[in-house]
């Protein structure tokens, strides 16, 4: 995942139904997220959609965060971002979703140049939706747009 994947709607076709999509979803945003960058995050899913909020840093990230004037503020003003993840159509035991990151927090000069605050802490997370795609199906098509 690059610098600014978190920015992009990533769409995803999978051979699994679309309650399977929805729990791995919710299993990669339960996950770790990695050895530093874990974060803390609550999950409201339906039949058709879930969503991800950001609660904050935890683990190795949220120490730094203490030790960090800057750091704290940039974690603080992420909290509440949210991650949108919708099934878009299931057709031949197919099923057609996307995930995007519906709203987030800016801070500083970083976010006046459009950064996102803490993405470092988001974007482990999206990229484990990928990678619980490809649990359901090998063979799963992921892009962005």
């Amino acid at each position: 995942m690059g610098l600014l994947d978190h920015r992009r709607t990533w769409h995803y076709e999978v051979s699994a139904p679309p309650e399977a999509c929805i729990r791995a979803f919710e299993s990669a945003f339960k996950g770790s997220g990695g050895l530093i960058a874990k974060a803390k995050w609550t999950i409201r899913t339906n039949a058709t959609s879930a969503t991800a909020t950001y609660q904050g840093r935890r683990g190795l990230g949220a120490i730094a965060g203490i030790l960090s004037q800057t750091a704290a503020q940039e974690g603080d003003t992420a909290i509440g971002s949210k991650v949108s993840f919708t099934i878009d159509k299931s057709a031949g035991g197919r099923t057609f979703a996307s995930m995007f990151l519906a709203s987030s927090g800016r801070s500083g000069i970083a976010g006046l140049l459009g950064s996102t605050s803490d993405a470092r802490f988001i974007r482990p997370y999206m990229q484990a939706v990928a990678d619980e795609m490809l649990k359901l199906d090998m063979n799963a098509r992921i892009n962005a747009s």
